[in-house]
């Protein structure tokens, strides 16, 4: 297995299954879905999807209760068994064509950078100077291997990727700065875990 897309969601019945649309349908690429216990109907639309969509590798699994995205995600890195992975939001979605040639290009580096769209149009490019801090995780394909060990501060509620980002960057990982915008960042999205801590109401 080459890639695993691993997307944690939380109360995401409609933008979760929009993810799920724009993501490539290949033979060396997992899916895997967490549900971090949602009070909607996302994870019955998940299911359905799961059953109307076979050409779509997708597991999904939920929490069961209510564990926080770092929980979340560092669940899903145990269950998923590709050579990189990437951590996919649950209110994104990325460009078919342009993340679909990203997948191809994976091959020994550590790390390769996707650059992001935000609602705006906006580009913002990844590079050396500031990847530590452009929405981490979101915009990379980790070797899984080079992060084996690592694991998101389930402590903290919103901003654990960031502290991935800096761990993984201690490692002095090899890096391919593609410079292709192919993954469509929500952002600024009202109610979002970023919002939430932008304006106060999260630590």
């Amino acid at each position: 297995m080459k890639l695993s897309i691993l997307i944690p969601v939380y109360n995401q019945e409609q933008l979760v299954i929009k993810a799920l649309d724009h993501l490539p349908r290949r033979d060396d690429v997992e899916v895997l879905v967490r549900d971090d216990g949602s009070t909607d109907f996302t994870l019955a639309n998940l299911l359905q999807y799961r059953a109307e969509h076979p050409d779509l590798d997708l597991r999904v699994y939920s929490n069961g209760k209510n564990r926080g995205v770092a929980w979340t995600k560092n669940r899903l890195l145990e269950d998923c068994i590709g050579t990189y992975f990437h951590i996919h939001d649950s209110d994104d979605f990325v460009d078919t064509e342009e993340y679909n040639g990203l997948i191809d290009m994976l091959d020994n580096a550590d790390v390769y950078t996707m650059d992001l769209i935000v609602n705006s149009g906006a580009v913002l490019n990844v590079n050396e100077a500031n990847n530590n801090y452009y929405c981490a995780q979101i915009a990379r394909f980790i070797r899984k291997a080079f992060a084996e060990g690592l694991e998101f501060p389930e402590e903290i509620r919103a901003g654990d990727d960031g502290h991935y980002a800096v761990a993984l960057m201690k490692r002095n990982p090899r890096i391919v700065y593609t410079g292709i915008p192919a993954y469509h960042y929500n952002f600024p999205r009202v109610g979002s875990l970023c919002d939430l801590r932008l304006r106060g109401v999260l630590p």
